[in-house]
Protein backbone atom coordinates (compact mmCIF):
# COMPACT_ATOMS: atom_id res chain seq x y z
CA UNK A 1 0.00 0.00 0.00
CA UNK A 2 1.90 2.68 -1.55
CA UNK A 3 1.96 5.95 0.55
CA UNK A 4 0.54 4.63 3.48
CA UNK A 5 2.03 3.81 6.90
CA UNK A 6 0.56 1.46 9.41
CA UNK A 7 1.51 0.72 12.75
CA UNK A 8 0.96 -2.43 13.64
CA UNK A 9 1.76 -2.05 16.80
CA UNK A 10 -0.11 0.41 17.33
CA UNK A 11 -3.19 -1.39 16.08
CA UNK A 12 -2.03 -4.55 18.11
CA UNK A 13 -2.15 -2.46 21.69
CA UNK A 14 -5.32 -0.72 20.67
CA UNK A 15 -6.53 -4.42 20.39
CA UNK A 16 -4.85 -5.26 23.36
CA UNK A 17 -6.97 -2.35 25.12
CA UNK A 18 -10.40 -3.94 24.02
CA UNK A 19 -9.64 -7.56 24.93
CA UNK A 20 -8.73 -5.83 28.51
CA UNK A 21 -11.85 -3.68 28.81
CA UNK A 22 -13.84 -6.73 27.47
CA UNK A 23 -12.66 -8.95 30.00
CA UNK A 24 -13.67 -6.09 32.33
CA UNK A 25 -17.14 -6.11 31.46
CA UNK A 26 -17.20 -9.85 31.59
CA UNK A 27 -16.15 -10.05 35.15
CA UNK A 28 -18.40 -7.46 36.08
CA UNK A 29 -21.71 -9.20 34.21
CA UNK A 30 -20.70 -12.53 36.37
CA UNK A 31 -19.81 -10.89 39.64
CA UNK A 32 -23.09 -8.89 40.01
CA UNK A 33 -25.53 -9.90 42.11
CA UNK A 34 -28.31 -11.86 40.69
CA UNK A 35 -31.27 -10.59 42.84
CA UNK A 36 -32.68 -9.20 45.52
CA UNK A 37 -35.52 -10.12 48.03
CA UNK A 38 -38.10 -7.81 50.05
CA UNK A 39 -36.08 -8.76 52.89
CA UNK A 40 -33.41 -6.47 51.80
CA UNK A 41 -35.69 -3.90 52.06
CA UNK A 42 -37.09 -3.69 55.63
CA UNK A 43 -40.37 -3.10 56.62
CA UNK A 44 -41.88 -0.79 53.35
CA UNK A 45 -44.75 -1.95 54.00
CA UNK A 46 -46.65 -3.02 50.14
CA UNK A 47 -43.42 -0.83 48.95
CA UNK A 48 -40.92 -3.68 49.26
CA UNK A 49 -42.21 -5.93 46.69
CA UNK A 50 -42.67 -3.07 44.06
CA UNK A 51 -39.05 -1.77 45.32
CA UNK A 52 -37.66 -5.66 44.34
CA UNK A 53 -39.16 -6.03 41.48
CA UNK A 54 -37.89 -2.69 40.22
CA UNK A 55 -34.43 -3.41 41.76
CA UNK A 56 -34.26 -6.80 39.97
CA UNK A 57 -35.38 -5.61 36.69
CA UNK A 58 -33.25 -2.58 36.57
CA UNK A 59 -30.01 -5.68 37.43
CA UNK A 60 -31.79 -7.55 34.87
CA UNK A 61 -31.12 -4.63 31.85
CA UNK A 62 -28.00 -3.46 33.55
CA UNK A 63 -26.77 -7.43 32.89
CA UNK A 64 -27.93 -7.56 29.43
CA UNK A 65 -25.92 -4.15 29.07
CA UNK A 66 -22.25 -5.16 30.40
CA UNK A 67 -22.79 -8.44 28.18
CA UNK A 68 -23.92 -6.66 25.05
CA UNK A 69 -20.54 -4.14 25.57
CA UNK A 70 -18.29 -6.66 26.33
CA UNK A 71 -19.33 -8.84 23.01
CA UNK A 72 -19.12 -5.82 21.08
CA UNK A 73 -15.02 -5.09 22.49
CA UNK A 74 -14.29 -8.89 22.17
CA UNK A 75 -15.71 -8.22 18.42
CA UNK A 76 -14.00 -5.07 17.62
CA UNK A 77 -10.35 -7.03 19.36
CA UNK A 78 -11.15 -9.36 16.30
CA UNK A 79 -11.67 -6.87 13.74
CA UNK A 80 -8.71 -5.06 14.63
CA UNK A 81 -6.47 -8.36 14.54
CA UNK A 82 -7.79 -9.12 11.23
CA UNK A 83 -7.49 -5.78 9.56
CA UNK A 84 -3.87 -6.41 10.81
CA UNK A 85 -3.82 -9.95 8.99
CA UNK A 86 -5.27 -8.54 5.91
CA UNK A 87 -2.71 -6.04 5.71
CA UNK A 88 0.00 -7.69 6.07
CA UNK A 89 -0.82 -11.31 3.76
CA UNK A 90 -1.58 -8.01 1.11
CA UNK A 91 1.79 -5.98 1.30
CA UNK A 92 3.75 -7.18 3.71
CA UNK A 93 3.37 -10.90 3.47
CA UNK A 94 6.89 -11.78 5.25
CA UNK A 95 5.89 -9.71 8.19
CA UNK A 96 5.49 -11.71 11.18
CA UNK A 97 2.73 -11.24 13.77
CA UNK A 98 4.20 -9.99 17.18
CA UNK A 99 1.07 -10.84 19.36
CA UNK A 100 -0.41 -14.10 20.13
CA UNK A 101 -4.08 -14.05 19.86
Amino acid sequence: MAGFEIYFDTLEECATKAKGVANQFKSAAEDGPTSVSTSCFGQLAEFSGKLTKAVNDFEVKIDAEIRHAQQNLTKVEAAIHQVVDNVRKADLPTVPRTEKV
